[in-house]
């Protein structure tokens, strides 16, 4: 017996195979949830960097008032992936995203363009152009 298993199981595994193969797009195009994933961790990584900086120059007194301001929070309110492309000069895709970004002072609303590639923790974001945003109070 190939593999050592029954007839049946082989004839019931093809088809879950071959399913897998057409279900992966030709691309490796991130989607719409890997990329808010990315975006929330870069956003992240950037507060903190921040904070950090906050801390070393205005010392702990300082980080606690930026922290009871709530000027450190944010939340991802919506994520909508509108295009891909893959890049031409750098690895990864150059996708086009609206996001609505909740803050301690109401909402920020931003479409953008940026690169989305394969990084040692994950995929990573990083912001090709500045995009257009407005601020809507919360």
């Amino acid at each position: 017996m190939l593999l050592g298993g029954s007839p049946a199981m082989r004839i019931l595994t093809l088809p879950a195979v071959l399913v897998g193969v057409f279900a992966v797009p030709g691309s490796d195009e991130p989607s719409a949830a890997e990329m808010r994933s990315a975006v929330q961790a870069t956003l992240t990584a950037q507060v903190q960097s921040v904070l950090d900086y906050v801390a070393e120059t205005g010392g702990e007194g300082a980080l606690a008032r930026v922290r009871a301001a709530r000027t450190d929070a944010f939340d991802i309110r919506s994520f909508t992936k509108l295009d891909c492309t893959t890049s031409a000069d750098k690895p990864g895709h150059l996708c086009d995203f609206a996001l609505r970004v909740g803050v301690v002072a109401g909402e920020l609303q931003a479409t953008m363009r940026g690169r989305f590639y394969a990084g040692p923790r994950g995929l990573e974001f990083v912001n090709e152009d500045r995009g257009e945003t407005d601020a809507a109070p919360g």
